[in-house]
This record gives structure tokens, C-alpha cells and sequence, in this order.
């Protein structure tokens, strides 16, 4: 425990000067400037982030315009060069012999519809539908070769070359049948690029089922950027034909983008736009690794910045918990820890100088007890000296009035060797230790306690095996311990009751048990009867003591590393537990 000054030189740092100083660290954090300088710099470094991305962005979508897989020629007022495909009406008369083959097509005989589809096609009598249903009739009848499908297919493109079929341009939809029964990887390849090449030809209004149509047939087209490009164009020609268009990238249909490319309006899809923007996100965070950049439709108290391009706009906000936070935070810390040092230290304040009142009574106490304990011998001993030196004692009782001044001297030199032993327990106590049995330790604070229960009448039952183990331990000081115990039995137990002394091992442990007939200790005393100038609470005013006795126990027991404890006893009375360690050899 603090010494006295040093206590109140704690309690003062604890009651003023820390809150002082976090009430000051406080106001410095929140009004002096370091929350709002921080917020003004993670802004600006916020806007910064924010104008490099959109710089870069712009710079990327220039360079990729260059390659766009769709640029479309512009007139010189700015408007496109193009118009809109249309859907072609192909008027053709179906002749006889197509009627024939269909009709045979129909009712699934194919070798009946065969001759019909070859004589019109030798006389060039075949509509562009009937072109394709005489390959299918080839194919159908001839499933594992399908060269002769294939020829028919060729010769519809070289005498079809304009002619439209359903809508769609007659070559297209010839090269889309024929991929489905070409096997060679180069034929293949051929073929995939001329049906993209070819989807220029397709009319806006018939674009999307053609489109469909080419994913279901060559699936790895749906990620083709050609595609998306031409998709996106085909929207564009027919919606914003007339247009004028600048030099300022602009969101397009399907997440395209358009911007200008020397004459032409470059058509970027969606998967390169995506790409685009990835990458300058990317860059951004390595340049600014405590921003991060987002697009969100709420742009409310954060850096924000349009992005037309991308119809997005782009919000900068901290990566990780940003300086103004922290500090933020800081601020509410220290305010919060002068509130609670402040009321902390006013109610150890309170407590210690509560303590030190209850301690100046109770030292008022102990000095009026030890007054009345000393006084009571030294005034016997005054006596019976006068009477000795006066000569007024009879010849007889001279040996009794002798004995009697022995004991008043002794009972005075047992009163102040307390005093001291008190007073030394609570310095840092120079210990004796060695090892001792604990017979011996036990004899020793039996035979010294024995006598206060002479005193008054009283019985002593001791319960020890012969087998005890050893400790480490000074002698005196525990001996006076125990001798403490029995004259605390002695003193509140009735006279010709019986004070049970159990000794014995447990997990490591000397336990010595003093158990009494008295009056028992109060649950709510078990502990403060312990402390130094306390009596219990069942204390007679005539009870002779000075309430150190137990304190003497509680801190020998303490400067061995054991413990003293208190319990009540089976019908009546208190049992007193003193443990202590056993030497680490005995105890192996």
C-alpha cells in the first residue's frame, strides 16, 4: 500500500492533473485545428484522386478508340456517314417445282422432294427461302456427308448475293447454316469471321434475333468484342443517325462508349469500357492508396465527379479509418478519461480519507485498550511494590505478593512484545527461515498458548498425526501465531469448554485448524477482523484486548506465503484455518 504522501501526491495527479491535461488535450483536438486541417486534407486528397482518375480514364478511352472494332464514317458537319440497313423484300415467285418439293418436304418424303429442288435450282427457279430448305433436304437425306448441303449453300451466296430472307441478308444466314455442318477448324474460322463481318449488313430492326442467333450457334461470340461493338452501333445508327458528335467521350447504348477517332465515332463495348475503367481505378489506388474510388448515385457530403462516359458518377472516400476519425475518436477518449480520472480520483479521495478516519479512531481505540492494558499491570505492580517496600505484607503472603508482581510483569512484557511484533510484521519483516517440522511448530504455539486456557478453565483436544510434514518457517514468529489462536479461543469462548487443535497435509499445505465453543464471526467480519485495531462485532465491552491479535496471525501467515481464514463451527462457534506452504522437498 502507498505511504501517506505518496498517496495524496497520486490522488492529486488522479483529481487534477489528469483531467486537467485531457480537458486540455481535448479542446486542442476538437477546436484547435487538428480534426479540421485533417478533414481538409483527406478532402483534397480525395479531390486529387478523383481528377486523376477522370484524366486517365479520358487519356485510356482516346488510346482504345484507335483500335475500336467498330468506327463509324462521320460526315463533315458531324453527323454519321451511314444509314440504317433496312429490311429488303425480296419479291420472288415460287414455281411450281419448289411448290412440288416442299409439299414432299412437308410429308417428309425426301426422296420425292429431292428431284423437285434440283430441277428448280438448275433453272435458277429457287426463292432464297427455297435455296435453304433445298440444303436442309440435302443434308437430311445424306446426314454423314454433307458436301453436297454444303455446295447448295455456295452456289445460293453466288446467285443471291443481295437477296434477303426473313429479314436478313440471304449470304449471312447461308454462311450461319453451313457452320453447323462444317467440320475443318479452318473452314470453321473462316466462317465465324465472315458472319461478324457480315452483321454489318443486318438491318437495326433485325439485329437482336440475328445476334441470338449467331451466340446459340458459336457460343464464344457472346464475349466477342466485335460483336457487342456491332450490336451497339446498330442501336446507334438507327436511334442517333442525326446526331452531332464531339470530341467528349459519351455513354452509348449496351455500356458502350462513343467518342471521336480522327473522322469516324469509335464504338467501344461494354467488356473493353469495363476494362478501361478497372485499370484506371486500379491505377488510382496505387497512386493513392488511402482513397478509394467508387461509383455510387449518392454522392451526398463526399469528393464526387460526373463521368459521362461511363453514365456513372465516381466517389472518392477513405480506403482505411482516415486521420479526422482517429482523431475524432482521440478527442471523445480524453474527454471521456477526464470525466472518469476526475470521478475516479474524487472517490479514492473519499475512500482514503474515510480509511483515514476509521484508522485515527481506530488507533484512538487501540491507544485507549493498550493504555487500559498496561495501566491495569503497571498499577498492580505499583501496588503490591509500595506494600513490599512499606512492609505491610504479612510474613506469610510475602512468596504470593511475589509471584503475583512476576505475573503482572509478565503479562505487561507479553502486551508490549505484541506492540513490537505488530510493528514489525508491517515493516518488511527479516526473517529467520529454516526448515522445521511441523510437530515442533505445533508444540511450540501449544505450549506457549496453553497457559490462556488455564486461565479460564478451558480444555485443549489436539487431532495431529505423528507423520507431519516439514516447512520453511521462522520459528518464533509463527509459534507466537499459534499462540495468538489459542488466546483468542481462550478469550471468547466460555470457561471448561473444549478448543480443538486439528493439524494435517493437504494438496501441498500445512493446515492447522483452532476451533472454539464462543460466539462466532459474523459472515459480513470474516475478513476485517483481520486488519489491524478491528474487534468483532460480538466483542463484550469488559472483553480485555487491543485488536491486534488476529492481525499478528494474518500477517504471519502472510510473510510465508500462506493465508488465515475463518468459518463457523458444526454447532456453534468459529473454526480458524491457518495454511501454509510445505518445503518443495517434503512436499515431492
Amino acid at each position: 500500500m502507498f505511504a501517506a504522501p505518496t498517496r495524496h501526491r497520486f490522488l492529486f495527479v488522479l483529481t487534477l492533473a489528469v483531467p486537467a491535461a485531457c480537458t486540455a488535450t481535448w479542446a486542442w483536438l476538437a477546436h484547435g485545428g487538428p480534426i479540421a486541417n485533417a478533414l481538409a486534407n483527406e478532402r483534397a486528397t480525395a479531390e486529387q484522386a478523383l481528377a486523376f482518375a477522370a484524366r486517365t480514364l479520358h487519356e485510356r478511352l482516346h488510346e482504345a478508340a484507335a483500335t475500336a472494332p467498330v468506327r463509324l464514317p462521320l460526315r463533315p458537319d458531324g453527323t454519321l456517314a451511314v444509314a440504317p440497313p433496312v429490311a429488303t423484300t425480296t419479291t420472288t415467285t415460287i414455281g411450281i417445282a419448289e411448290q412440288a418439293a416442299g409439299a414432299h418436304a412437308l410429308a417428309g418424303d425426301l426422296a420425292q422432294a429431292l428431284p423437285f429442288y434440283r430441277h428448280a435450282a438448275e433453272r435458277n427457279e429457287l426463292s432464297p427461302a427455297g435455296w435453304l430448305a433445298y440444303a436442309n433436304a440435302l443434308a437430311a437425306a445424306n446426314p454423314t456427308d454433307p458436301a453436297a448441303a454444303l455446295a447448295v449453300l455456295v452456289e445460293a451466296r453466288t446467285r443471291n448475293p443481295e437477296a434477303f430472307c426473313g429479314g436478313l441478308p440471304l449470304p449471312w444466314l447461308a454462311d450461319l447454316r453451313a457452320l453447323a455442318w462444317t467440320s475443318s477448324p479452318a473452314d470453321r474460322t473462316a466462317l465465324r469471321e465472315r458472319l461478324v463481318a457480315g452483321l454489318t449488313n443486318v438491318p437495326a430492326a433485325a439485329f437482336a434475333p440475328a445476334h441470338e442467333s449467331l451466340v446459340a450457334a458459336v457460343p464464344e461470340l457472346a464475349a466477342d468484342e466485335r460483336v457487342e461493338a456491332q450490336r451497339a452501333a446498330a442501336t446507334v445508327i438507327t436511334e442517333r443517325a442525326n446526331r452531332v458528335w464531339t470530341d467528349a467521350p459519351t455513354a452509348g447504348p449496351l455500356g458502350s462508349v462513343l467518342l471521336l477517332a480522327a473522322d469516324r465515332l469509335a464504338v467501344l463495348p461494354a467488356t473493353r469500357a469495363n476494362a478501361l475503367r478497372n485499370a484506371t481505378l486500379a491505377a488510382a489506388a496505387a497512386t493513392f492508396p488511402a482513397v478509394r474510388i467508387t461509383a455510387t448515385t449518392d454522392a451526398a457530403d463526399v469528393p464526387a465527379a460526373p463521368i459521362p462516359a461511363l453514365a456513372t458518377t465516381w466517389t472518392a472516400q477513405p480506403a482505411t479509418t482516415p486521420n479526422s476519425t482517429l482523431l475524432t475518436f482521440a478527442a471523445r477518449a480524453t474527454l471521456g478519461l477526464a470525466a472518469f480520472t476526475f470521478l475516479l480520483g474524487n472517490l479514492l479521495l473519499w475512500r482514503l480519507t474515510r480509511r483515514e478516519l476509521q484508522l485515527a479512531r481506530l488507533r484512538t481505540e487501540f491507544v485507549d485498550v493498550v493504555s487500559h492494558e498496561l495501566r491495569t499491570p503497571l498499577t498492580a505492580l505499583s501496588l503490591k511494590a509500595e506494600m513490599l517496600a512499606a512492609g505491610d505484607v504479612p510474613l506469610g503472603r510475602t512468596a504470593h505478593y511475589l509471584r503475583g508482581l512476576h505475573a503482572d510483569v509478565k503479562r505487561l512484557a507479553d502486551q508490549v512484545e505484541r506492540i513490537l511484533d505488530f510493528g514489525r510484521l508491517q515493516r518488511t519483516p527479516r526473517l529467520h527461515r529454516q526448515p522445521v517440522a511441523a510437530r515442533t511448530l505445533l508444540a511450540r504455539g501449544l505450549r506457549s498458548g496453553r497457559q490462556a486456557l488455564r486461565l479460564v478453565q478451558q480444555q485443549l483436544a489436539i487431532d495431529a498425526p505423528r507423520e507431519l510434514p516439514t516447512i520453511t518457517a521462522d520459528i518464533d514468529v509463527l509459534g507466537r501465531a499459534l499462540r495468538n489462536l489459542l488466546e483468542n479461543a481462550a478469550k471468547y469462548a466460555p470457561p471448561g469448554s473444549t478448543v480443538a487443535v486439528r493439524a494435517f497435509a493437504a494438496h501441498g499445505e500445512l493446515v492447522v485448524e483452532v476451533a472454539d465453543c464462543g460466539p462466532g464471526v459474523p459472515a459480513a467480519e470474516r475478513r476485517s477482523i483481520f486488519q489491524p485495531f478491528v474487534r468483532g462485532s460480538t466483542v463484550g465491552p469488559d472483553t480485555p484486548g487491543s485488536g491486534l491479535g488476529l492481525a499478528l496471525v494474518a500477517a504471519a501467515a502472510r510473510t510465508h506465503d500462506g493465508r488465515i481464514d475463518v468459518a463457523d463451527r458444526p454447532g456453534g462457534g468459529a473454526v480458524f484455518t491457518l495454511r501454509l506452504p510445505i518445503a518443495r522437498e517434503d512436499a515431492s
